[in-house]
């Protein structure tokens, strides 16, 4: 069993290792130990940064090419936390897991409004029009909305096709019905065929040993 638990990020976790560098180290341990005929990815954790979810889906898309991985759903498993299960061969979950929220958010605080009335101005030199453009201290331009609405298309594109993929549904099916941010419970998920059963820790290890042909 391996845990991942938390905001996924490529952050250092107290000084040590990061979540990334950790799972995949735990992933590469499972995968070259002879003794380990399959493996179990139990998550909870909300997301966190694409980069980050894509590298850990990937690496375990590549223990699972291996060996089988079923991801089990604890408490959450959303966002970049559904966008890692994607790797797993199968995934189960708690019936009152929270998963889904099959998106992507890109936020900045804008704080220009405080700056006036405080009597401050912030000068910025910057050498493109669009260097400064999750700065708070002024307004978003048109293009640069368009800019960054771009971006936050591109990645939701690439998520709605891991999921597709995954999961054996188009994209535009995805993008008719759960792919719209929203929490799913993991009865719902069930429903929606995002995950293949609902049950409980142990019932991800039983079908762990019978992925791998195990008694």
């Amino acid at each position: 069993q391996i845990d991942l638990t938390g905001v996924i990020s490529n952050d250092s976790i107290g000084g040590g290792e990061s979540l990334v560098t950790r799972t995949k180290r735990a992933l590469t341990q499972a995968v070259d130990d002879p003794a380990i005929k399959a493996i179990v990815l139990r998550i909870d954790s909300p997301g966190g940064e694409v980069t980050a979810s894509d590298t850990i889906y990937h690496a375990v898309q590549q223990a699972n090419a291996r060996k089988p991985v079923v991801v089990f759903m604890d408490s959450i498993a959303a966002s970049g936390g559904y966008y890692i299960a994607c790797g797993a061969r199968k995934i189960v979950a708690n019936p009152v897991t929270w998963t889904g929220s099959i998106g992507v958010v890109v936020q900045t605080l804008g704080y220009h409004g405080l700056f006036d009335k405080a009597g401050l101005k912030m000068r910025v030199f910057r050498s493109g029009a669009l260097k400064d453009t999750l700065y708070g201290h002024r307004e978003l331009t048109p293009e640069e909305e368009s800019y960054l609405q771009s971006i936050v298309n591109q990645t939701y594109e690439r998520f709605v096709s891991i999921v597709a993929s995954a999961r054996s549904i188009s994209p535009e099916q995805l993008k008719a019905s759960v792919a719209d941010g929203r929490i799913l419970t993991g009865a719902e998920a069930l429903t929606q065929k995002l995950v293949d059963r609902n049950g409980y820790l142990e019932d991800a290890f039983q079908l762990a040993r019978e992925e791998a042909g195990l008694k």
